[in-house]
């Protein structure tokens, strides 16, 4: 199998959130429910730079049910939504599943999709970027590698909100600005010496912070299961 990556400008439920008033850094497409007609339940994670309300939400989302709305425990700036949207808000994951691919990622961010999934082959890679580029107009692979195993299919792993409630609130912001300035990224784009200069804090400090979310993720995945 090949596990993909790639990008589409923003579409869907994801644009129409950045198209709102209440500044949205982040979507995320967390799970996907089918619903009679064309419609479907749509479970999602929004990173807003401010508090914001279903009531605010509904106003600005008014062809969107939103049905239910929870603000993440530690990250206050994150909020768990279930909406329920036509089926055109969902229009990548529905082709993804439509041509048998398997979706593991639908992220908005940056005025674009970044999607990752996974196919069979060369040729179903092929067959899946055509009918996504006929409908959005453009895609951009952004990198693909062998695997032999299907990995967690889209809302199969809850890692997300299970690590929310696992970390502090200064482990999240020590997480979140290291991913955000490119350390983890190969090659790393910053040293854990800025990242800790960013933060206001010494580097044996960010070191510990680092080293205590690595141990809570392996907790977990290979942990005793609660």
């Amino acid at each position: 199998m090949l596990r993909i990556e790639f990008q589409i400008e923003l579409a869907g439920i994801s644009s129409h959130l950045f198209d709102i008033d209440e500044p949205v850094k982040s979507t995320e497409i967390d799970n996907a429910l089918p619903v009679s007609g064309d419609m479907v339940f749509l479970f999602l994670s929004v990173q807003f730079d401010s508090k914001v309300t279903a009531e605010r939400l509904s106003e600005e989302l008014s062809s969107i049910e939103i049905v239910d709305i929870t603000r993440a425990e530690l990250n206050r700036h994150i909020y768990y939504l279930g909406v329920m949207a036509h089926l055109s808000d969902a229009s990548v994951l529905s082709l993804l599943t439509e041509k048998q691919a398997i979706p593991h990622r639908i992220v908005g961010k940056n005025a674009h999709l970044e999607v990752m999934a996974s196919v069979r082959d060369w040729n179903h890679l092929k067959e899946v970027a055509d009918a996504i580029e006929t409908e959005h107009d453009s895609l951009e692979l952004l990198g693909s590698t062998q695997t032999e195993s299907i990995g967690f299919p889209l809302g199969g792993n809850k890692i997300k909100q299970s690590m929310t409630g696992k970390l502090s609130e200064e482990q999240l912001e020590v997480l979140e600005t290291a991913y955000q300035m490119g350390y983890f990224k190969v090659p790393q784009e910053v040293t854990a010496e800025e990242i800790a200069s960013e933060l206001d804090i010494s580097r044996s400090t960010l070191s510990a912070r680092l080293r205590r979310v690595e141990h809570n993720f392996c907790a977990l995945l290979f942990g005793p299961q609660e």
